[in-house]
């Protein structure tokens, strides 16, 4: 292509753009109801071109993601403007039709903003950028956590994604509506993108256009919330107290698109499906199967406490015996933190005293180390106990949706409720925040009487207790599950 030819198309490209914001402009100030979204719309769009801008200038110091995807970036940032345009079908074809763009195009300076924008804040002197606080957020974590932490990937993941959609500014320059546009567009973004080879080196916003389609699954809504937004508002309060900005996001009410479902509500487990999973637990030979369901079921504890019981947790209390996960722990040459979730986590809890005729609890505490030692030759002990429970339940009835491992410690709690123990008796057990400043008044620690009753409360009779009758306990912690999936079974 000739030079005066790449220079028409740039010039139709620049006049489109430029028609593009001016109808967007007209059509808000002849439906104000309208004009905060199309700002809004223009304005990530417009960002996005900035960051790529940016990042382009720095040359070998720009970052690698956004400079090596910059024609895509580009591309992508501009079909936001021209969709605007009184003509978008013309629009988008003389984009189609550009051979190349240069990745610092931006909007022309002189575009006007559509009238009910929100206005632009003063810039602060010093102000950093969401990348700088963000930056410091993940630093200081890896020195608290270790670099090899499982969740300083994710970290990064999160920071990247919000990067690319919504831009980098200082931090005192962001607005609700920008986490808002963020979610928005993330409904499309699909679940494991980071373990696809095909998205391999794509930006945020391309994994997003290829899968437009929904053909592969969407992250879930609790995925969305309680990682990516959460963090990403942790992350932007991160030098609140040092630079004194307030919080961009404080007080949002998001907007959850259709696509982004509401968490399946957690299902009990029936009788039948527990006992068929004591069962198949026990013929896997493998001691979390064996005994973390059973464990889970009488006791109401989370998984991860059971993840990281160790030996010297056990011990015997007013009678009955009883576990206690320390908060940090010296394990293999160096002191680790134990993922405990709330202050009443760490309080003691008891064990039934079905452990202790079974003769799991003495064996239990003649360990020097983990317990369930064989799920610690993952990087991530809980999460992969996560991945072997639920398998387990499926294989043997469950449904997959609402019924999941976690259900077994709702349940629990439910058999306690019908017993008639109190409410906050039930929360210590469970290791559920107390409630109110009556139920925390006094010594937030299980009494007497009700370790005692804790410790004899009744069986189901349907189940099949003598499923757990002389079991080997070194057997089964002495074995490891081979590779692949395991048959189905359990029925």
């Amino acid at each position: 292509m000739t030079t005066q030819s790449q220079d028409q198309q740039d010039n139709e490209l620049a006049r489109q753009v430029i028609a593009a914001c001016q109808s967007a402009i007209a059509r808000a100030v002849a439906q104000p109801s309208q004009a905060i979204g199309l700002a809004h719309g223009l304005d990530a769009a417009l960002t996005s071109l900035r960051l790529v801008q940016t990042e382009v200038g720095k040359g070998e110091r720009g970052a690698r993601a956004v400079v090596d995807n910059a024609e895509a970036l580009t591309r992508n940032a501009l079909k936001d403007v021209l969709a605007h345009a009184a003509d978008p079908k013309r629009a988008l074809e003389v984009l189609a039709t550009t051979s190349a763009i240069a990745p610092v195009v931006t909007a022309p300076e002189d575009a006007p903003v559509p009238p009910s924008a929100p206005p632009p804040l003063a810039a602060t002197p010093g102000m950093p950028r969401f990348s700088d606080v963000s930056e410091a957020y993940i630093k200081m974590r890896i020195e608290n956590d270790g670099e090899d932490h499982p969740q300083i990937p994710s970290l990064r993941q999160y920071q990247r994604t919000f990067l690319e959609i919504v831009g980098d500014r200082p931090v005192d320059q962001y607005y609700p509506s920008d986490l808002q546009h963020y979610v928005s567009k993330m409904q499309r973004f699909p679940t494991n993108a980071t373990k696809r080879s095909e998205f391999e080196g794509k930006s945020t916003l391309e994994i997003i256009e290829a899968n437009q389609d929904l053909a592969l699954q969407p992250l879930r809504r609790k995925t969305l919330s309680d990682g990516y937004v959460a963090f990403i508002c942790t992350m932007m309060r991160n030098g609140m107290a040092d630079f004194r900005y307030r919080d961009p996001f404080a007080g949002v009410q998001l907007r959850w698109p259709k696509m982004q479902q509401a968490p399946v509500p957690r299902e009990g487990i029936s009788l039948e499906v527990l006992d068929r999973v004591f069962q198949t637990g026990v013929a896997s030979g493998c001691l979390d199967e064996a005994l973390l369901p059973l464990l889970s079921a009488l006791t109401s504890r989370r998984l991860g406490m059971g993840a990281f019981l160790r030996g010297a947790d056990i011990r015997e209390k007013y009678g009955v015996m009883v576990a206690q996960t320390s908060g940090v722990v010296f394990e293999a040459g160096q002191w680790i933190r134990i993922p405990v979730k709330t202050d009443e986590s760490a309080v003691f809890y008891v064990l039934h005293n079905f452990l202790s005729k079974i003769g799991f609890v003495d064996w239990a505490r003649k360990q020097d180390g983990w317990i369930f030692a064989a799920a610690h030759e993952h990087p991530d002990p809980a999460k992969y106990l996560s991945k072997v429970m639920n398998r387990l339940l499926r294989r043997c009835g469950a449904n997959g949706g609402g019924e999941v491992f976690h259900s077994l410690r709702g349940d629990a709690i439910d058999a306690m409720r019908s017993a008639k123990v109190q409410s906050r008796t039930r929360r210590l057990q469970a290791g559920h925040e107390l409630g109110d400043v009556h139920e925390k008044y006094g010594h937030r620690a299980l009494k007497a009487e009700e370790c005692k009753r804790l410790a004899i409360m009744p069986l189901p009779k349907s189940i099949n207790w003598k499923v757990f009758d002389n079991l080997d306990f070194d057997a089964l912690a002495a074995k490891r599950r081979g590779a692949g999936r395991p048959r189905r079974g359990g029925r």
